[in-house]
């Protein structure tokens, strides 16, 4: 049980600290360097909208992650809604990631957050596979 109640505050505190990262104070000068080559019109208020939605990213995933810390409390009891989520959230952002690398975005960095969700995918599929030995030891 132990292995899951960590995975579950690893990736809860993770997504906790995307939003920080995220952070329209923090993230406006990162973008540049993102997005080369890309006219972000940051004197303009649609400027402010992409830092916008790149907020509500990081708020989506910080309520996750305070879902995962919670439920970090009672592991096999949340488990089974808690991991989905997380494995179906890393899916769709590493989609985005990969068409954002085809596209727009600076390819190390596509690499790298490729790297963070595939981490975080296979992780916690080799915790969900272990969970059966969990139920029957708990």
């Amino acid at each position: 049980m132990k292995t899951l109640k960590n995975w579950m505050v690893a990736v809860g505190v993770f997504y906790i600290l995307n939003l920080v990262l995220l952070w329209p104070s923090i993230w406006a000068p990162q973008l540049p360097g993102m997005y080369p080559g890309i006219e972000l019109y940051q004197t303009e208020p649609i400027f402010q909208l992409l830092l916008d939605a790149w907020l509500i990213v990081g708020l989506g995933l910080a309520a996750i992650g305070v879902v995962l810390l919670v439920g970090s409390r009672q592991p096999l009891r949340y488990y089974a809604a808690l991991l989905p989520i997380v494995l179906i959230t890393e899916t769709l952002f590493g989609i985005w990631d990969i068409y954002s690398a085809m596209y727009y975005e600076a390819v190390e960095l596509a690499v790298i957050t490729l790297v963070i969700h595939l981490i975080i995918i296979v992780s916690g599929v080799w915790v969900w596979k272990k969970i059966p030995a969990l139920e029957k030891n708990a």
